[in-house]
C-alpha cells in the first residue's frame, strides 16, 4: 500500500500533468494542425487520459473510486471518449484476494464461507470501493455476499484527509465550493458505507416505502448473516444500463427511464428519502420489467421544509415565476444576503430563459458540448448586470442535504442521457411529477402559503379595481351622483365578465394538468364571478 505521502502527491501531479497537456494541444498543436487532424488528436487526448484516470483510481483505491464513478456517469458534460474509459470503475474494480475477505467470516462467524455457504464462487462477483461480492448459495437459494475489505477503515481515513485538502485549496484559492459541508458530507457518506448495519437498515427502509410499487423490486436480505461487516441478500437477477438497448426512436419514450425517474420523484417528494447513489451498477432491470435498487450504503433524507422549498422553486420555474424561485432559494439558504434579490432574480430568468432555448434547440442531449452551453454568453451576460464571477460563486451555499442530491442529479442525467438522447430528463419527469406531487398535500399546503398573493398576482388587477371590488363586496360603495350610475353599472358587468372569463379559463388549464386543488378553486370563483355578471346585468336591465 502507497504511503499517505504518496498518494496524495499522485493525486497533485496527475492533474496538473493533464492540465498542461490540456494547454499544449488547445493552445499551441491547435494552430499547427488541420481540423481533422487536430480532432483525430483530440479523440487520442481524452482516451488516453480516460485510461491514465482509470489506471489511477485502480490503483489508489478506496474513497477515489466513488470519485471516479461519479466522474464516469457524466455523459451530458464530459466526452464520451474520455468517459467510456471509466466505465470499468462501475463495477470492473480489481479484485482482492478471496482469503483477505475469507478473514473477515472467520473473524466475525468463526467459520470460513466455505463452511457457511454452497457452490460459493471464489472468484469476485463485483469488487467496489470498499466491499467485495461473492455469489454462492444458502438454503439452496443463490445469494450475493457482500463483505468489507479488511483494513478499508484506515485506508479511507487516509484518503478522507486528502480530499479534505483538496477541497480546502480549491475553496480558499479558486472559488468557493462550500468545501466545509460537502467535506462533511462525504465523511458522514463513507463512515455509512463503512458499516453494513446502515446499509441493512437503508434496505428494509426502502423497501417498505416502496411496498404498493409493482414496477420496482428490493432485494430480501438474510438477518442471520448480516453485521457490521457482511451483508448477504438474494441475488437479483437483469441487466445493467449499459447492456440495454438505446432508444433512438422519437416517438415514443424509454420505458426504463420512465421508471428510473418516477422512482427518484417518489423517494425526494413523496417518502423523503433517496438512494443517493444512482450510478449504473447499482441499478438492475429485471426481466420481468421491474427496477431493482442495490447497495444502500449512501441515501439521504430531506425533511419536509426542505422538500416544500424544493417544489416552490419547481412550480416557480414551470410559472415562470422568477420573485418565487428567488424567495425560495433565499429561505433555503442556498444563497447568501452578498447577492441582492434583484441580481438574484435577473439571474434566474436568464438561467431559465437559456434553458429552455436549449432544450428548444438540442435534439440530442448526449455529450452537449460547450458550442451549446456557451459560456462566454453567460459572462457577458454577468458583466452586463456588474456581478462578477467570483462574487456569484462565493454567494452560493448549498445546504449539506442538496450536495448528495445534486449528485443524484447528476448521475440521473448521465443515465438519462444514455438511455434516450433525443430528450431531456424533463420530459421524463414532467408527468409523474404532476401525477405524484402536485396531486399530493405538499401541493395544499403551498396553496395555503400562497392564497391570495398568488392568484393576485396573476391577474394584477388595478388599484382602483382591487378598491372598487372591495367597496362593492362590502356594501359600503356610494357614487358622488346618479350620473355616474350606468358608467359604473357598465364596469361591473365588463369586469365580473372579464373576471369570470379568466377563472374559468384557468380551471380548465388546471384540470387538463391533473392539479385538482387549484382547478375546483378557480371554477368556484368562475361561478361567483358569472352570478354576480347575471345580477348586475338584471339590474342594469331593470334601470334602463
Amino acid at each position: 500500500m502507497n504511503s499517505k505521502q504518496n498518494r496524495s502527491a499522485s493525486i497533485y501531479f496527475f492533474v496538473i500533468k493533464t492540465w498542461f497537456h490540456y494547454l499544449v494541444l488547445t493552445k499551441i498543436k491547435r494552430k499547427f494542425k488541420s481540423q481533422s487532424k487536430y480532432e483525430n488528436l483530440r479523440i487520442q487526448f481524452l482516451k488516453r487520459k480516460g485510461k491514465e484516470t482509470k489506471i489511477l483510481f485502480f490503483r489508489l483505491g478506496g474513497v477515489y473510486i466513488k470519485i471516479g464513478q461519479f466522474i464516469s456517469n457524466l455523459f451530458h458534460v464530459l466526452p464520451e471518449e474520455f468517459l467510456w474509459e471509466l466505465q470499468d470503475l462501475q463495477d470492473k474494480i480489481p479484485p482482492r484476494k478471496f482469503e483477505d475477505i475469507d478473514k473477515r467470516w472467520i473473524h466475525d462467524y468463526g467459520k470460513s464461507m466455505n463452511e457457511i455457504f454452497t457452490n460459493l464462487d471464489k472468484s469476485s462477483y463485483a469488487s467496489a470501493s470498499t466491499a467485495q461480492v461473492h455469489i454462492g448459495y444458502y438454503n439452496e437459494k443463490k445469494v450475493a455476499i457482500k463483505t468489507l475489505y479488511p483494513g478499508i477503515e484506515e485506508d479511507a481515513i487516509r484518503d478522507l484527509k486528502t480530499i479534505s485538502r483538496v477541497l480546502w485549496i480549491i475553496d480558499r484559492f479558486v472559488f468557493k465550493i462550500s468545501a466545509k459541508e460537502v467535506n462533511e458530507q462525504l465523511h458522514s457518506m463513507i463512515r455509512a458505507e463503512l458499516d453494513l448495519r446502515s446499509e441493512l437498515k437503508n434496505l428494509k427502509y426502502t423497501k417498505q416505502l416502496f411496498a404498493l410499487e409493482k414496477d420496482f423490486y428490493f432485494p430480501n436480505p438474510i438477518d442471520g448473516l448480516c453485521n457490521k461487516h457482511t451483508l448477504v441478500t438474494e441475488f437479483v437477477e437483469g441487466k445493467k444500463i449499459y447492456e440495454l438497448g438505446v432508444l433512438e426512436s422519437h416517438t415514443k419514450k424509454n420505458p426504463n427511464l420512465e421508471k428510473l425517474v418516477r422512482a427518484y420523484i417518489l423517494m425526494i417528494f413523496e417518502y423523503r428519502f433517496f438512494h443517493a447513489d444512482p450510478h449504473p451498477g447499482n441499478l438492475i432491470f429485471m426481466e420481468t420489467g421491474e427496477l431493482c435498487f442495490i447497495d444502500f450504503g449512501a441515501v439521504q433524507s430531506i425533511s419536509e421544509e426542505e422538500t416544500r422549498i424544493l417544489e416552490r422553486i419547481l412550480i416557480g420555474a414551470m410559472r415562470k415565476d422568477y420573485h418565487l424561485i428567488t424567495e425560495s432559494l433565499f429561505e433555503l439558504g442556498a444563497v447568501t444576503e452578498s447577492l441582492s434579490k434583484e441580481e438574484l432574480i435577473q439571474i434566474v430568468k436568464y438561467s431559465l430563459e437559456k434553458l429552455n432555448r436549449i432544450l428548444d434547440s438540442t435534439d440530442h442531449f448526449r455529450n452537449i458540448g460547450l458550442d451549446t452551453l456557451r459560456p462566454a454568453e453567460d459572462l457577458r451576460f454577468l458583466k452586463e448586470i456588474q456581478v462578477s464571477l467570483k462574487r456569484l460563486l462565493s454567494s452560493l451555499k448549498l445546504p449539506p442535504n442538496f450536495l448528495s442530491l445534486h449528485r443524484v442529479l447528476a448521475l440521473l442525467l448521465g443515465n438519462s442521457s444514455y438511455l434516450d438522447p433525443t430528450r431531456s430528463m424533463i420530459d421524463y419527469a414532467e408527468k409523474p411529477f404532476s401525477q405524484i406531487v402536485l396531486k399530493g398535500s405538499s401541493l395544499k399546503k403551498l396553496w395555503k402559503d400562497e392564497g391570495e398573493e398568488f392568484i393576485t398576482s396573476l391577474f394584477s388587477l388595478p388599484k382602483e379595481l382591487n378598491e372598487f371590488l372591495y367597496k362593492w363586496n362590502r356594501g359600503e360603495f356610494q357614487t358622488p351622483d346618479s350620473s355616474r350610475k350606468e358608467e359604473l353599472r357598465l364596469k361591473e358587468i365588463f369586469t365580473f365578465g372579464a373576471l369570470g372569463s379568466i377563472f374559468f379559463f384557468f380551471g380548465m388549464y388546471y384540470s387538463e394538468k391533473l392539479w385538482k386543488e387549484p382547478s375546483i378553486l378557480f371554477y368556484i370563483l368562475s361561478g361567483l364571478s358569472f352570478w354576480s355578471l347575471a345580477k348586475s346585468s338584471l339590474s342594469y336591465w331593470k334601470q334602463k
